[in-house]
Parts: structure tokens; C-alpha cells; sequence
């Protein structure tokens, strides 16, 4: 009987820790809303695919939204702090960035291409230029500039501050590209012919804050404007139109596809439902079309704060931009695009966007893709690596892991939470001995592959001494840190 009084104590005193006590509860919410990411040893603007909403995402050369308290807010209006090897334009401060657009993970960007000598800068997301201004900052070497975007206000807030980074420095150009980062190979073909080989190019994927901040553009749930989520504002395609045209079927589709969103189904009936009544024309309409969902709790939130909305937002903004087709035609040109010994970055903001980028890079390293890894068994494994190995143009700079952003950054600018850092490298150039780590830790591995292939081969179809095949696997098992019976074979 004492212990289920106990028990019954324990349970009251647990229901009740768990009951909200008004602001202390809201504060702790907020708090368990921005979990912190770890840094990473490589230690910058635009927003996650899945956020307009304060509490999440951040955006490259971004600003930070209006956050739920004072306190947030001026947090996220903060720079990052950067490492000793940052430029002075990103020392730390106490003043908060001279810029209302916080560039994302600019330390780990700028670390990234620290050991290159820059003469030359493809910014393929320019933005509010952020990280280009910083760039220039940070590279008296570079010369040239070039920044493409396809929002002509993007080229207003950019120039003066990139010219502003370069004052005085002699020589100096910039040509700003209107148009997608899809098309970076045709634009830097209108500069010259043949077209120039940047050192360093930087992909900022997402939507700029200075565009979710705009209610005019359709972007964010948190502000009431019309449906148009057109980063180009010239292109056909509206939000609008997708919702009250498109098919349950096909908004179903994108709800999953891009959107990765549970109740999909769900979703795309109430969306269906809600325009039979009205047709749904601004953002308001939309989040109180989709309502509350089940997953998440009382108010159709997760555990980590998300909007019940914005899932429904960034699969309407993916399909009305084409995102992933973009980026995914545009990899394989940035990384052609490429001066030998040149080097990509990419941040992204979601994973179906870091998915790409992850397989392009592996693609272009020489390494299979999940969907080629049936090939690297059977008969032909070893031609099929020697296919890959043919065709390897480039190698991962760092481990096959993202960077991610530091506590520190995520604490003062929730918007970068998400965000995800890879760099490649292009073969050729003096480098900075990253091809021969990368690249030659793969064929090492080949080549123990295949001698340990061998050595079966020979056990079977030679009749050599079962001593000599058992040693030239064990040598492999060796090789893979094996102990015991490889270990007494070389010995013996």
C-alpha cells in the first residue's frame, strides 16, 4: 500500500510539472524550440526550405525575423562569431551587424575557402551579398566578383556593399548576372568565351529573409499577403494558381514529395475542401485551410515548435520555383565551372536539398551513389570501380559528414538551425594536399579489395598452398584492423 502511494505521489507531482504555468511555460518552450548542433572542425545567407516561421530557419546573407520575445529577436539579429583565421569585417562585436541580413554559417564558409588563393568569386545565390561582401574582405587577392540572382532586388542591396568591401582595391570587378543558379553556365558565358573558371563558388540554397519578410511575397505564414512565393517575380507560376488548380492528387504529391508531409493526404483533402467554398488567395487562408494537425499534440506542433503550416508552405514554394530540378541540373555545372584546385560550397536547408548536393559531390569524387550501390557487388564490382574511378573529377574536402552551424550562431539566429555545409574540391592545382588524402584512401581501399579477391581466386582455381591464399586474406582482414589469425599468419 506504501508503495502505491508512493506511486500515486509521483504521478501527481509528474502531471503537474507538466501542466504550462503561463510565462515560465512559454519561455521554456521557446528554449526547448532552438535544440543547439554541435560545431564542426571546419570552422553565409539564405532560409530552410521549411521555416518562415522566427522559431526555425535561417537564411544566407539573411535577416532574422521578428522573433516570439524581445529577447530572441535581438538575438537573432547578432552575427556569428568567427574564428581567429575570419576577416575583420567578421570580427566579433558588441555592436550587431552593420547589415540587416545575417549571413548563415559565415565562419565555416569563409574557413572553407581560407587555404585557396581566391582570384575569383562565384556567388551563384547573391542575395543581400553577405557572403561575398565578406569574401572580398577576407581575400585581398580576389579581383573579381560575380553574383547571380534572379530577384533584381537582390542586385539593389548587394552592389554598394560589396563595392564597399573592395574600396581602394585596385583592379577590382563585378558583374552581377540576373537570372537562376540553374543557368550559372550560360551566364558566365555572356562574360567572356570561353567562360571564366572561378576559384571559389558559393551555393546559399533557399529563400532570402529579405524576401520571407516581404508579405507581399507570399512566403511566410507569420504575415498576411497574397499567395505568390515566386522568387522570380516574372515567372508564371503562382502559389495561387497551384493551389486552386492543381488536382487533390497532384497537391497530395508535392505535400509528400516536397513538403514531406505525414498527413499528407490529410492535408490535400482540406486544402481540396476549403477551395470548393472560396478560393484560397493569401496566406491566411492557406494556414487556416490546413488547420491543426494530429500529429504533435494540442496544437498541431511538434516537439520542436513546428508551424502545422509550414511543411504545406515549403512544398507550394519547392514546386512553384522547381527548386530541385534546378539545383540538381546546377551541380554538375558549378562543379564543371570550377578553376582546377577550385572549391564549392553548398549549404543547404533541408534534406531533400542535402541529398542532392551529398550524391553530386559523391558523383563527382569518384564514389558510388545509394542507387549505384548494387553495382559494387557480383562479377563486375571491379569494373564498375574503375568506372567511377575514371570518371572522378574532384574530392571531398573534410569527411563525408555536412558541416553544421555552431551553438553559438543557432542561439543567436534560429533561421540557421537546419542549415548544412559541404565543400569539394577540384582535381588539379596546387591544392592543399587534399587530393591525395581523400582520393587515395579510396583506391587504398581498392586495391585491398582486390587483392583480397585475388587471393580467393587463387585458392580455387590455382591450387596454390592453402597457406599463401589464407595469408593474402588475412592481409586484408589486417589491413581492416584484424587481429588473431592474420595477425600469427605474417609471424609464421
Amino acid at each position: 500500500m506504501l508503495g502505491c502511494q508512493r506511486c500515486m505521489g509521483g504521478l501527481a507531482r509528474s502531471a503537474s510539472a507538466r501542466r504550462p504555468h503561463s510565462a515560465s511555460a512559454a519561455v521554456t518552450a521557446l528554449r526547448h524550440s532552438q535544440h543547439p548542433i554541435a560545431a564542426s572542425p571546419l570552422q553565409g545567407h539564405r532560409l530552410s526550405h521549411t521555416s518562415s516561421s522566427p522559431s526555425l530557419r535561417a537564411g544566407g546573407a539573411r535577416t532574422a525575423p521578428a522573433a516570439a520575445s524581445p529577447s530572441a529577436s535581438a538575438s537573432a539579429s547578432s552575427p556569428p562569431s568567427p574564428s581567429p583565421s575570419s576577416s575583420p569585417a567578421s570580427s566579433p562585436s558588441a555592436e550587431p551587424y552593420p547589415y540587416p541580413h545575417v549571413p548563415v554559417m559565415l565562419r565555416e564558409v569563409l574557413s572553407a575557402f581560407a587555404p585557396l588563393h581566391v582570384t575569383s568569386y562565384l556567388d551563384c545565390t547573391l542575395g543581400a551579398g553577405g557572403h561575398a561582401s565578406e569574401m572580398v574582405a577576407a581575400h585581398p587577392e580576389l579581383l573579381t566578383v560575380y553574383g547571380i540572382d534572379v530577384d533584381p532586388t537582390a542586385h539593389t542591396l548587394a552592389e554598394p556593399r560589396i563595392r564597399a568591401a573592395a574600396a581602394g582595391r585596385e583592379g577590382f570587378g563585378l558583374r552581377l548576372l540576373r537570372g537562376n543558379y540553374r543557368d550559372l553556365r550560360p551566364l558566365l558565358g555572356t562574360v567572356s568565351s570561353p567562360p571564366p573558371q572561378p576559384t571559389a563558388i558559393l551555393m546559399d540554397l533557399g529563400v532570402s529573409s529579405m524576401q520571407i519578410d516581404t508579405a507581399d511575397r507570399g512566403f511566410s505564414f507569420m504575415r498576411e499577403g497574397p499567395l505568390d512565393m515566386r522568387m522570380d517575380p516574372t515567372a508564371p507560376l503562382s502559389a495561387e494558381e497551384v493551389l486552386n488548380t492543381w488536382s487533390e492528387a497532384e497537391l497530395g504529391r508535392i505535400l509528400r514529395d516536397y513538403g514531406e508531409e505525414k498527413l499528407w493526404r490529410v492535408v490535400a483533402r482540406r486544402l481540396v475542401q476549403a477551395r470548393e467554398v472560396e478560393p484560397i488567395r493569401t496566406t491566411t487562408q492557406l494556414v487556416k485551410a490546413v488547420g491543426h494537425t494530429q500529429i504533435g499534440g494540442k496544437l498541431g506542433k511538434g516537439p520542436k515548435g513546428v508551424h502545422p503550416a509550414t511543411r504545406t508552405f515549403q512544398a507550394l514554394r519547392i514546386a512553384v520555383n522547381d527548386e530541385l530540378r534546378r539545383l540538381e541540373q546546377a551541380l554538375p555545372d558549378a562543379i564543371a565551372a570550377l578553376a582546377p584546385g577550385g572549391r564549392l560550397a553548398v549549404i543547404s536547408f533541408h534534406s531533400l536539398e542535402d541529398r542532392l548536393v551529398k550524391h553530386a559531390f559523391a558523383r563527382a569524387a569518384g564514389r558510388p551513389t545509394p542507387e549505384d550501390e548494387h553495382r559494387t557487388y557480383g562479377a563486375d564490382k571491379f569494373a564498375f570501380l574503375d568506372e567511377l574511378e575514371a570518371s572522378r573529377v574532384a574530392v571531398l574536402v573534410g569527411n563525408q559528414k555536412p558541416v553544421l552551424p555552431s551553438e553559438e550562431e543557432t542561439a543567436r539566429n534560429p533561421r540557421a538551425r537546419s542549415a548544412k555545409l559541404r565543400v569539394l574540391q577540384k582535381l588539379g592545382g596546387s591544392g592543399d594536399g587534399v587530393e591525395k588524402g581523400s582520393g587515395g584512401r579510396m583506391e587504398k581501399g581498392k586495391r585491398k579489395l582486390r587483392r583480397a579477391e585475388e587471393g580467393k581466386e587463387k585458392v580455387d582455381g590455382e591450387g596454390v598452398g592453402a597457406g599463401e591464399g589464407e595469408v593474402a586474406v588475412e592481409v586484408e582482414a589486417a589491413g581492416r584492423g584484424g587481429k588473431g589469425k592474420g595477425g600469427r599468419g605474417r609471424r609464421g
